[in-house]
């Protein structure tokens, strides 16, 4: 194929990505000698159960990745690509930097300019759809923004969540433009587009951790998951369903976050939470004694080592009352589970403790999981779950306090009396 031939095919494939221009790009691939190409084809006929299946296909990865990444990212990796990406507990650190980064289709960041700058380092040929999430009032420099401009010459879609991250985004490519128009009393201003940009209103979410979701499309993916569990045969009759707010392919990372499916590859699956909110499956809350906490003024602090930060998490009843709650009523995995019966007991040690004394709980990162696996059930399904908006606060002070994914601490526990 010539070099303007396979340019075509490439830019067809990023343009309008369909599993015939895949299967014929992947021939292509093969042809050349690169491992991706006989990866894609296999994915493109998934047999999961099968034992050489599987064999072959990690011995690809690793031709390709290497071993160390094959093992961390593989399950990742979807027909050759990471259709999307987010940079969360259940990702890997540092794909953006390897070699995986310049095959991601479509990026959810939570950050400001350092994360946009970070995306903006390297081309992103594939990058079709970027999702900004700024937790803060500034908005990244003219400077960097035009390196992504650069990075990223084939985005179509740029969703934008809280104050947005630039005053104005003049990308030939762009074609949609979600943007949160308000979250409190303040309205945020409005992004300077190129003409015939389609720019729409986004709804503000629970929890800002990704474009609002009704429950009638979390609904609609659990089933069409369950229905479809070959994410090439998924996208090709689903993706099409959603297409204001989040991709499906983005979705899927958002309810394997929330514990609701597993990703393996080219498959996916419901997982036995997932089933239980379908009610495919009985809920089986696990059998934990409530405790009572002795008074209201006792508060649990976090210290994080070896650089020495305080946090205060909140209440101790208010905590412990929520735990009880979520572990009574909402769908969740056996892991998160253990790992919430096992923090329950854990203060119940802290409560006998001496007050000057301070406690590491044995298992920070499965903790950390566990909370943002619920806060992300919280964003996803919302006031359906019932918890208390105390009980809220508590959990997202915890997960500050616990850390980004990026950098993982090790962190003390103790209770204070009084506030």
């Amino acid at each position: 194929m010539s070099g303007s031939a396979w340019g075509e095919l490439e830019h067809a494939l990023v343009t309008s990505w369909n599993v015939d221009t895949l299967a014929v790009y992947a021939d292509h691939l093969q042809q050349r000698g690169d491992p991706r190409g006989a990866l894609i084809a296999l994915d493109l006929s998934p047999a999961p159960e099968d034992t050489a299946w599987r064999t072959e296909r990690q011995s690809l990865l690793v031709a390709w990745l290497g071993e160390e990444l094959a093992a961390r990212a593989g399950h990742l990796v979807q027909h050759g690509f990471l259709h999307s990406l987010r940079e969360d507990r259940f990702h890997p650190p540092g794909v953006l930097e390897g070699p995986l980064g310049g095959f991601v289709r479509s990026c959810t960041l939570r950050g400001g300019e350092r994360d946009v700058a970070r995306l903006a380092s390297r081309p992103r040929p594939w990058l079709t759809s970027l999702t900004l999430v700024n937790l803060s009032d500034a908005p990244v420099s003219a400077l960097v923004r035009d390196a992504l401009v650069t990075a990223a010459p084939h985005l179509q879609e740029l969703q934008l969540l809280g104050r947005p991250a630039f005053d104005a985004f003049m990308h030939p490519a762009v074609r949609r433009v979600y943007q949160e128009r308000q979250r409190g009393a303040r309205p945020y201003p409005t992004l300077t587009a190129p003409d015939g940009v389609d720019v729409r209103d986004l709804s503000p979410s629970h929890d800002v951790r990704g474009p609002y979701v009704t429950r009638e499309e979390v609904d609609l993916a659990l089933d069409a998951v369950d229905a479809t569990p070959d994410r090439g045969q998924l996208q090709a009759l689903y993706g099409g369903l959603f297409t204001d707010g989040d991709s499906l392919p983005a979705l899927l990372l958002r309810l394997r976050a929330a514990g609701l499916v597993t990703l393996d590859g080219p498959i996916a699956r419901l997982t036995r939470a997932g089933r239980v909110l379908r009610d495919k499956e009985p809920h089986r809350p696990p059998r934990v004694r409530a405790r009572e906490v002795d008074s209201s003024k006792w508060v649990l602090w976090a210290e994080t080592t070896p650089v020495r930060q305080s946090y205060m998490v909140g209440l101790l009843r208010h905590h412990a009352r929520h735990l009880e709650q979520c572990l009574a009523l909402t769908p969740l995995n056996a892991d998160v589970q253990e790992v919430l019966v096992a923090w329950r007991h854990f203060l119940t040690e802290l409560q006998a403790a001496d007050d000057s004394e301070r406690l590491r709980f044995n298992d920070e990162a499965s903790l950390a999981r566990a909370v943002e696996t619920l806060l992300e059930l919280w964003d996803l399904l919302g006031r359906e779950l019932r918890w208390e908006d105390r009980g809220l606060g508590e959990l997202r002070d915890l997960e500050a306090a616990l850390g980004p994914s990026s950098a993982a601490r090790a962190v003390l526990f103790r209770l204070v009396w009084g506030m």
